[in-house]
């Protein structure tokens, strides 16, 4: 079976608040969008933003936005200094730095953000061959 993540989807509280963060301040481009559904283009996967009941309804599921997810998402980039770039900008965007970019103990250099509701992310230089799409 082939394994490629096509879509991530996060259930969100604040659709507005959220959508603004992900394409105004990441400037990550909007394939599609509802009321209740963002959808964003991330090169080979889309990142579903869904509104909590909508999203609850749908899977059947009823995440607890409030006490972590266990999980967090990543983003490769080329270089240890493009992350650092990454880092510097979100800065100046006063986003959620959760911690500052690193010397992992694997031998690559990341650092994590979180959106407005707490949904963690990593940018990351990961220098194992075939991490990157």
């Amino acid at each position: 079976m082939n394994q490629p993540i096509n879509a991530v989807t996060i259930a969100v509280k604040d659709i507005k608040a959220m959508r603004k963060f992900y394409h105004d301040i990441l400037e990550w481009p909007i394939l599609n969008e509802n009321p209740q559904v963002v959808m964003i283009r991330m090169n080979n996967a889309v990142l579903t933003l869904c509104a909590f009941e909508v999203f609850t309804e749908y899977t059947g599921l009823h995440p607890d936005s409030n006490s972590g997810k266990g999980c967090y998402l990543t983003i490769n980039v080329d270089s240890p200094k493009r992350v650092d770039e990454s880092f510097k900008k979100l800065s100046t965007q006063n986003v959620n730095i959760t911690k500052m970019p690193f010397k992992t103990f694997w031998g690559g250099y990341s650092g994590f953000f979180a959106d407005p509701e707490g949904n963690t992310w990593e940018i990351s230089h990961n220098p194992i061959p075939g991490t990157k799409v």
